[in-house]
C-alpha cells in the first residue's frame, strides 16, 4: 500500500469516527499540507466515500436502494444472468443484500425445490410470493439500503451452511481487498462466505479501486468473482499470481481469467 493510500484510509477512519472534520485539522493530524489533504479528499469524493463541504470533510452514507435500482441496470442484468445459470434445482442459496443480488433472485425464483436465505428486505419480499423455501436473517434493518445486519444475523448464519452464496460489496481496493462501511456488515459477509460450499462475489466495474472503512476479506477468499470489469495487464498478472477465479461478463460475452 502506498503512503497516499495509507493516508486516505486514515482520513476515512477519522471522518467516520467524528462524522465530520475540518480540512486544516486533518492536515495537522496527518502532518501534511492542506493542499495534499484536498487532493486526497477530491479522490475520496470521486469514489463516493467522503463529501467535501466548505472546508469540512463529511462521511458519505451508502446509496439508497431506490438510487441503486436505476444505475447500471444492463450490467446488473448481465451479472444476474451469469449467476442464475449456476443455480440448480434443490440448491440452498444465500443471497446477500443489494440490487444486483435482487436481480439474481428474480431469475432463480422459479427453480424447483430451492431454499434461499437472505439478509435483504426487498429480496425477501420478492421471494415470499414464490415457491422458494425462504429464510430471512433477523436483526437491524438499514432503511436506506434494505439490508439486515447485527448480532442476531451473525448468530443465525453461524449455524447455517449453504451450498452456494452470492455476495455483494461496496468497494474493492487496488490490493483486491473487499471492503464495506460497517463492522457488523463485514462480520456477516465474512461468516457467510466462509460457511458456503461455493461463494461468488458479484460486482460491477464501478466497485473497483474504491475505499471503505472495514475489510471483509480478499478476492482470493471466494470461489469466484463475477464482474463486468475488464482488467488491465498488471491486474490480470496479479489475479493469476493470487489464483483468483474471475468470470467477466459483457463486452462480447463471458470470459474466465
Amino acid at each position: 500500500m502506498t503512503a497516499a493510500e495509507e493516508r486516505q484510509n486514515r482520513i476515512v477512519e477519522l471522518v467516520s469516527e467524528k462524522g465530520n472534520i475540518q480540512v486544516d485539522r486533518l492536515a495537522q493530524i496527518l502532518d501534511v499540507s492542506q493542499m495534499t489533504i484536498r487532493r486526497d479528499l477530491d479522490k475520496l469524493d470521486r469514489e463516493g466515500i467522503i463529501e467535501r463541504r466548505h472546508g469540512v470533510a463529511v462521511i458519505k452514507h451508502e446509496t439508497t436502494y431506490t438510487e441503486k435500482m436505476v444505475t447500471m441496470m444492463e450490467e446488473k442484468r448481465l451479472l444476474a444472468e451469469a449467476c442464475a445459470a449456476m443455480v440448480k434445482p434443490g440448491d440452498t442459496v444465500f443471497l446477500d443484500s443489494g440490487t444486483t443480488i435482487y436481480e439474481i433472485a428474480r431469475r432463480i425464483m422459479d427453480i424447483p425445490d430451492l431454499t434461499v436465505i437472505t439478509d435483504d428486505i426487498e429480496t425477501g419480499f420478492l421471494l415470499h410470493r414464490s415457491g422458494v423455501e425462504l429464510m430471512i436473517c433477523g436483526g437491524t434493518v438499514q432503511k436506506e439500503t434494505g439490508s439486515i445486519f447485527g448480532t442476531f444475523s451473525n448468530q443465525m448464519m453461524s449455524y447455517i451452511h449453504v451450498g452456494i452464496a452470492f455476495m455483494g460489496a461496496m468497494s474493492i481496493d487496488s490490493n483486491f481487498n473487499v471492503l464495506t462501511p460497517t463492522l457488523d456488515k463485514a462480520s456477516l459477509k465474512r461468516m457467510v462466505t466462509k460457511n458456503a460450499n461455493k461463494s461468488y462475489l458479484v460486482v460491477d466495474h464501478s466497485k473497483f479501486n474504491r475505499q471503505a472503512l472495514m475489510k471483509i476479506n480478499s478476492l482470493q477468499d471466494y470461489t469466484g468473482v463475477v464482474t463486468t470489469k475488464v482488467f488491465d495487464d498488471r491486474e490480470r498478472k496479479r489475479i493469476e499470481e493470487l489464483k483468483i477465479q474471475v468470470v467477466t461478463v459483457g463486452g462480447g460475452g463471458r470470459q474466465e481469467v
